[in-house]
């Protein structure tokens, strides 16, 4: 299975360049559980922002499970 590749983009939206759709963190989330290896890259610079995504990725579902 290739890697995901996901464009971040400014406005903070992300665009998963497979499917040609904007996705969120949750989408993002489920990927990772579904076995994807995901890359983050920002969409002006090319840099590779995986970890800070993932970061967010994971403070939320913490934040979910302490509501």
């Amino acid at each position: 299975m290739e890697t995901l590749i996901i464009k971040k983009y400014g406005n903070r939206r992300l665009y998963d360049t497979e499917r040609s759709v904007y996705v969120t963190l949750d989408d993002i989330a489920q990927a990772v559980r579904q076995g994807r290896e995901i890359q983050v890259l920002d969409a002006t610079s090319k840099e590779d922002v995986t970890a800070y995504i993932l970061t967010q990725v994971l403070l939320e579902a913490s934040r979910r499970k302490n509501v």
